[in-house]
């Protein structure tokens, strides 16, 4: 099989034909793709690539910044649970639950999903940012809804930038402090909502930042 895609020096080459999006459902990531993985079982199309995403920012990470990014992560720490993960020059925050992801055909559960958002500085004052990520979970087989019991150390990460808008307040107008330059929103100013499409050119910051992985 022809490899689709691949990491040379830090840079992700993805080759798939003109015209194609790889957008699989949550159900299909974790079937195909996730349970795959874990299992060392042939891939329909090597197309996700084996990085830690921890050890850098979201905007520095290989691929295009402006498509989903999905990426292999053997994860080192033993909670699945865990709210906060240093990463760059930040750290990413665990948001609410996490989503359980049923097989059609049998209407088994099989995954889960976490969402998580990323944040500029130290925990707990970090600044939040507009980037965000779906890390998915395999389920252990048969494992009854209302109990979680999440296997392995594989998971996979999905990373994008969607843009947020503010919400009005009474008077029609918003109150919105934002360094376009880092797609950074001012939390304690103002609640944000999300929009259902993603911006085109996902804003970058101008320094870089240290990238050491820190465990929070």
């Amino acid at each position: 099989m022809e490899k689709w895609a691949e990491l040379e020096n830090g840079v992700l080459n993805l080759k798939l034909p003109i015209g194609f999006r790889f957008s699989p459902t949550d159900e299909e990531l974790i079937v195909h793709y996730l349970k795959r993985r874990a299992l060392s079982l042939p891939l329909p199309a090597s197309i996700i690539p084996d990085f830690n995403v921890f050890i850098t920012d979201p905007w520095a990470l290989p691929g295009d910044l402006r498509e989903k990014r999905y990426f292999f992560l053997r994860r080192k720490w033993s909670s699945s649970n865990r709210r906060i993960i240093g990463a760059g020059c930040g750290y990413w925050k665990l948001m609410g639950k996490g989503k359980q992801i049923v097989e059609s055909g049998n209407g088994q559960v099989v995954g889960t999903r976490r969402r998580l958002r990323f944040y500029i500085g130290k925990h707990p004052h970090g600044t939040r940012t507009s980037w965000l990520m779906h890390m998915f979970h395999l389920l252990e087989p048969n494992s009854p809804r209302n109990l979680v019991y999440e296997v392995g150390d594989w998971v996979v990460c999905l990373i994008f930038w969607r843009k947020m808008r503010p919400k009005r307040h009474g008077n029609g107008t918003c109150k919105n402090k934002k360094d376009s330059n880092l797609g950074i929103d001012s939390q304690s100013i103002i609640d944000f909502e999300f929009e259902g499409s993603f911006h085109l050119a996902p804003p970058q910051p101008c320094s870089p930042c240290a990238s050491d992985l820190t465990e929070i």
